[in-house]
C-alpha cells in the first residue's frame, strides 16, 4: 500500500521529497490514468486500503496543472468508484453511483474553468460521453435530466466557437454521441 502511494504521488508531481516527480501535466495525466486503469482492474486491497488509494488519485488528478488535465483525470477517477475491487466485494465492482456522480460533477465544474471556448465544449462533449457510459451500464444518479443540462450547456456555445478543423471534429463527435444516445437509450435533445 505505500509503495503503491507513493507512486500516485511521484506520478502525479505532488510530492517534492521523492525527487523523481512527472512535471509535465501530460505526462502526469498519462501516469495518473495507467495507475487509475491498473487500480481498477487490482482486488487485493481490503476496503480500508482502497478507499485512501481510491481518493488519492481523484486528489492528484484536481492538482493537475492545467484545466483540461484536470477534467479528464477527474472524470477518469470516476470509474474507479463504479467498476473498481475490492477484496470485500468478492471481485464484484463497487458501483458507488454517489461517487461517480461527484467525480463527473467535479469534471464540469473544471471545465467551466477553461478559458479557451473550443477545449471547452470539447471536454463537454467528451463528459457528455463519460456521463453515457454510466448510463448505459446502470448507475441510476445518471438521469435524462443531467444528460439534458450537459447537451442543452454544448448546443448554448456550441454557436460561439470559431471554424475550423477542431471545431469540426468536435461538432462531429457530438453528432455522433447524440445519434448514440437516441438509438441506445431512446432519447432525443
Amino acid at each position: 500500500l505505500a509503495s503503491l502511494s507513493r507512486v500516485v504521488n511521484q506520478s502525479s508531481g505532488i510530492n517534492a521529497e521523492y525527487g523523481e516527480e512527472v512535471s509535465d501535466s501530460k505526462a502526469q495525466l498519462i501516469a495518473i490514468s495507467l495507475i487509475v486503469a491498473t487500480f481498477e482492474r487490482t482486488i487485493n486491497f481490503s476496503e480500508e486500503n482502497h478507499e485512501p488509494l481510491r481518493s488519492q488519485c481523484f486528489r492528484a488528478g484536481s492538482k493537475l496543472l492545467k484545466k483540461p488535465d484536470q477534467c479528464r483525470a477527474v472524470s477518469l477517477c470516476s470509474h474507479l468508484y463504479w467498476s473498481g475491487k475490492n477484496r470485500e466485494g468478492a471481485g464484484e465492482p463497487l458501483r458507488n453511483a454517489t461517487k461517480v456522480l461527484e467525480c463527473l460533477k467535479k469534471a464540469v465544474r473544471i471545465s467551466n474553468q477553461c478559458m479557451e471556448p473550443t477545449v471547452q465544449v470539447q471536454l463537454f462533449v467528451e463528459l457528455l460521453n463519460k456521463y453515457i457510459y454510466f448510463l448505459g451500464t446502470g448507475c441510476e444518479e445518471v438521469s435524462e435530466s443531467v444528460l439534458s443540462q450537459l447537451v442543452g450547456k454544448i448546443h448554448e456555445d456550441m454557436p460561439g466557437l470559431e471554424s475550423g478543423d477542431i471545431t469540426k471534429q468536435i461538432v462531429k463527435h457530438f453528432e455522433t454521441t447524440l445519434r448514440f444516445i437516441e438509438s441506445r437509450h431512446q432519447l432525443t435533445f
